[in-house]
């Protein structure tokens, strides 16, 4: 079970988002919020070494998804960061890890535990794409970027893992993974860029 103690704070605390939250976005088209300490494992195995791919693959229980995709299931997700690189979501980093070590043992596999190094920002609403197409060099259109897709990028400079989860109806869900000495800025410039679609901080 991940480490929720009172001692352990994420770097958005000091603003006070769970007593800012709305459970919906009423008349807003935009809402922004933080998912807090979750895992995350990044995963190296060389294109070519099938052996390792094939130890990686048994000890997730999951196929390894190609650059620029994710595999979901829950809260748990594994994104295609390039041909050899995987990033691992999941809710016990520290623990998955040392699992993943010792079931690859023997394997030229990367288990590498790096949850202390990110936190998630969830962008979503009618407005998500527009409101982070204001920073973000990608193109963001339907047409280019579809559910389940995942990219590097920057968002206002500051470099993101960025992860489009659902859109119905027009009213997208994006994770944006981001270093914790970034946090901040991103969700006080991702707040203000959302301030004419109605910002609000979502549960």
């Amino acid at each position: 079970m991940a480490d929720v103690s009172p001692l352990r704070q994420s770097p958005l605390d000091h603003l006070a988002l769970a007593a800012r939250a709305q459970p919906q976005l009423g008349s807003a088209r935009f809402g922004l919020g933080e998912l807090r300490f979750r895992g995350a494992v990044n995963l190296r195995a060389r294109r070519d070494d099938a052996g390792a791919r094939q130890a990686l693959e048994t000890a997730l229980g999951a196929a390894l998804p190609p650059v620029g995709k994710a595999s979901i299931a829950g809260e748990t997700k594994l994104l295609g960061l390039g041909p050899d690189e995987w990033l691992l979501i999941a809710a016990d980093g520290p623990a998955l890890a040392q699992r993943l070590r010792v079931a690859t043992a023997g394997q030229f596999v990367g288990v590498t535990d790096v949850s202390e190094n990110y936190t998630t920002l969830v962008a979503s609403g009618p407005a998500a794409r527009e409101v982070l197409a204001k920073g973000c060099p990608l193109d963001l259109h339907p047409r280019s970027l579809k559910p389940g897709d995942v990219a590097g990028s920057l968002v206002a400079k500051a470099t993101v893992v960025l992860t489009l989860l659902s859109e119905e109806a027009g009213d997208a869900r994006f994770e944006l993974l981001v270093r914790r000495s970034f946090a901040d800025y991103l969700f006080r410039w991702l707040e203000d860029a959302g301030r004419e679609a109605g910002a609000v901080v979502r549960a």
